[in-house]
C-alpha cells in the first residue's frame, strides 16, 4: 500500500463525515458519467442497427419482419438499458450506506476506547491514591496492632496488583 492510500485511509478513518461527502461526491460523478453515457449508447445502437440488422430484415425478410424486429430490438433493449441503470444505481447506493454504516461503527468503537481509556486511567490514579493513604497511614501510626498491620499489607499489595494489571492494560 502507497503512502497515499494510506493517508488517505487513515483520514478516512478520522474524519467519517468527509468520507460521507466523498462518497455523495462520488456517486454525483458517476451518476452523471452515466447520463451522458447512456443516451450516447442508445444513439450508437440505435444507429448501427438501423443501418446493419433493420436494413437487411427489411430488404431481405419484408415490412411484417422488419416491424416485428424493431418492436422487439427497442421494447427490449430500452427497458434492459433501463434495468442496468438502476441496478448500478442500486449498488452504489448500498456502497454508499455501507461506508457510512462502517464509518458510524469505526466512529463507535473510537469513542468507546478513548472512553475506556479515561475510566481507566481514573481507576489507576483513585488506586494509587489509595495506595498511598494505606502507605501514610501505617506511617503515621506506629502502635497498629499485629492483625490491622497484616490487614493494612494485604491491601496494599492487592492495590499494587491492581495497578500494575491496569498499567499493563493501558500500555497493550
Amino acid at each position: 500500500m502507497s503512502d497515499f492510500s494510506k493517508r488517505l485511509a487513515l483520514d478516512r478513518m478520522q474524519n467519517p463525515s468527509r468520507e460521507r461527502w466523498l462518497s455523495h461526491v462520488t456517486f454525483r460523478r458517476r451518476f452523471h458519467l452515466l447520463q451522458k453515457l447512456i443516451p450516447a449508447a442508445l444513439v450508437l445502437l440505435v444507429v448501427v442497427y438501423e443501418i446493419g440488422p433493420a436494413r437487411w430484415i427489411h430488404d431481405v425478410l419484408g415490412e411484417d419482419h422488419h416491424f416485428v424486429a424493431e418492436i422487439l430490438m427497442y421494447g427490449t433493449v430500452g427497458p434492459a438499458l433501463a434495468f442496468l441503470l438502476l441496478d448500478f444505481v442500486g449498488r452504489w447506493l448500498d456502497e454508499r450506506d455501507t461506508a457510512e454504516l462502517q464509518a458510524q461503527v469505526l466512529a463507535h468503537a473510537r469513542e468507546s476506547e478513548r472512553i475506556s481509556r479515561e475510566l481507566s486511567d481514573e481507576a489507576l490514579q483513585t488506586l494509587f491514591a489509595a495506595s498511598a493513604l494505606l502507605a501514610s497511614l501505617k506511617s503515621t501510626l506506629p502502635e497498629i496492632p499485629p492483625e490491622t498491620a497484616a490487614t493494612l499489607r494485604d491491601t496494599e499489595q492487592m492495590l499494587d496488583q491492581a495497578i500494575q494489571k491496569l498499567r499493563d492494560h493501558l500500555q497493550a
